[in-house]
Parts: structure tokens; C-alpha cells; sequence
């Protein structure tokens, strides 16, 4: 009889273990999908940003642009050499950044987006560590009481 108290004890005990480790992973599951859910919004709200700051900056270049094919076509009496004369430099260096792919640009493009990837995984990591801290803690807190 006394053997039988122990091992429905031990059955007990092993529901409970197999139920709190369902629900921490549970949990460790739900924590993951919403840093991942962070990081993703944050990468997308900076790339927002980003686009609206290099569409104003193009924006502004092309009327710099225009006005400066417009000044030179009045300063030498043809409007058509004005806009010539602002797009040949123009094409000269859009011809050699196609044709020569520099790749030390690519590569500093490339390992800046690694390194703000990295940065927000580690900041993830850090603040699921926290969290997991924090649950434990709470658990512990309500075994306790």
C-alpha cells in the first residue's frame, strides 16, 4: 500500500514536471516569435525611414540638377548643351558603376546590413534572457507559495 502512495506520488510529480515543461516551452516558443516579431518591425520601420530620407535627398538632387542644366544652357545660349553638359558626368559614372561593380562597396553594404543584423539578434538575446530570468524567478516564487 505504501508502494503504491509512492508511485502515484512519483506519477504526480512526474504530470507536473511533464506540464511545466510543456508550458516553458510554451512560453520559450511564444518569447521567440515576438523578438523575432521586434526585430523584423525594427529592421522595417529603419528601412522606412531610410527609403523616405533617400527619396526627399533624390528628390532634391534632381531640381539642383535641372536648375544647373537650366543656368548653363543660359550661360552659353543653348539650353540643349546645358542639360548635355549635367548629364555627361552624370552617365560617366552610372556607365562605371555598372561596368566595374566596384566590389568594395558591395561588400561594405554587405557587412553593414550583417552587422545590424547581429546587433538586433544579440539585443534579443539579451532580453530573452532577462525574460527567462524573470519567469524563473516568478515560478520559483509560486512553487514556494
Amino acid at each position: 500500500m505504501n508502494s503504491d502512495k509512492q508511485k502515484d506520488q512519483l506519477g504526480k510529480r512526474l504530470r507536473a514536471i511533464t506540464s511545466d515543461l510543456k508550458l516553458y516551452l510554451e512560453k520559450r516558443i511564444e518569447l521567440t516569435m515576438l523578438n523575432i516579431g521586434e526585430a523584423i518591425s525594427g529592421l522595417m520601420a529603419a528601412s522606412v525611414q531610410r527609403g523616405i530620407g533617400v527619396f526627399l535627398l533624390l528628390g532634391g538632387i534632381c531640381f539642383l540638377l535641372f536648375a544647373l542644366a537650366i543656368y548653363l544652357g543660359d550661360l552659353f545660349g543653348s539650353r540643349s548643351l546645358g542639360y548635355v553638359l549635367v548629364s555627361l558626368p552624370l552617365l560617366l559614372v552610372g556607365g562605371l558603376f555598372m561596368y566595374l561593380k566596384p566590389e568594395s562597396v558591395f561588400k561594405q553594404i554587405q557587412q553593414q546590413f550583417k552587422n545590424e543584423v547581429i546587433k538586433s539578434i544579440e539585443q534579443n538575446g539579451k532580453s530573452a534572457k532577462e525574460s527567462l530570468k524573470i519567469e524563473k524567478e516568478a515560478h520559483s516564487k509560486s512553487k514556494e507559495g
